[in-house]
């Protein structure tokens, strides 16, 4: 089974390709080119270099947020493009769990942090425990002050954290007094190949969409639609 991942919830933009268990290859990008000039160029590149085309691919698995809004629409309209002309089955896949799954082998818990600004983060809790890793919370948007509350029930386990909002959230932790880890910083951010093999796991499941039914998971309204409806309630 042959399964693409894309990745493109923030500033970098990834692609990978698994067959079951073993990553074919990757393509990753932190530049300051937008997703729309790169997004498709690797994917492209990679299916090219290993020798695979989109009529061998079995499913997408795609990161559906939280993350950038406009990162977000780029990638599941890449998706769509590619899923509908071979009629591709799709796999959704939290941008929080596929961070989560860079540290699968390690022991602990794991508080996946991406910056929501307002002083809030995207956030939710995975339990880890060798090669398993077991949601606690769901993906939402909270304050460091509700994020603290949630980890004060796991003070007696070693905590890390992870995502692009952790170092806010590590130091406001330590003052705390709640002791985190940070992970090496290749397993801190969301990449193509944990989308790709949790995208493995789902198929196998038989837990796969249309191209049709895939969104985007905001988990908050975008910026212009919040400062409307401010503009309105004044």
């Amino acid at each position: 089974m042959k399964i693409l991942g894309i990745e493109a919830s923030a500033i970098s933009a990834s692609v990978a390709l698994c067959q079951d268990d073993i990553i074919l290859g990757e393509y990753y990008l932190h530049t300051g080119k937008t997703h729309s000039q790169t997004l498709m160029p690797i994917t492209e590149e990679l299916l090219k270099t290993v020798g695979v085309t989109l009529g061998d691919i079995d499913a997408i698995a795609v990161t559906t947020g939280p993350g950038s809004f406009t990162g977000l629409r780029i990638a599941l309209a890449a998706v769509k493009g590619m899923a509908m002309g071979k009629n591709i089955p799709c796999i959704s896949v939290s941008t929080l769990e596929s961070i989560a799954y860079n540290l699968k082998g390690f022991n602990g818990i794991v508080a996946v942090t991406m910056d929501a600004r307002c002083n809030q983060v995207y956030t939710a809790l995975f339990k880890l425990e060798d090669d398993n890793i077991t949601r606690l919370t769901e993906d939402s948007a909270m304050s460091l002050d509700e994020l603290c509350e949630l980890l004060q029930n796991h003070k007696d386990t070693t905590v890390y954290v992870a995502g692009d909002g952790l170092n806010v959230a590590y130091e406001y932790l330590k003052n705390k007094n709640i002791e985190v880890k940070i992970p090496v910083a290749k397993l801190r951010f969301q990449n193509a190949t944990s989308t790709a093999l949790i995208g493995t796991e789902e198929f196998k499941k038989g837990n796969t969409i249309s191209y049709k039914d895939i969104v985007p998971t905001y988990l908050r309204l975008p910026q212009a639609e919040r400062e409307l409806n401010a503009r309105k309630t004044k």
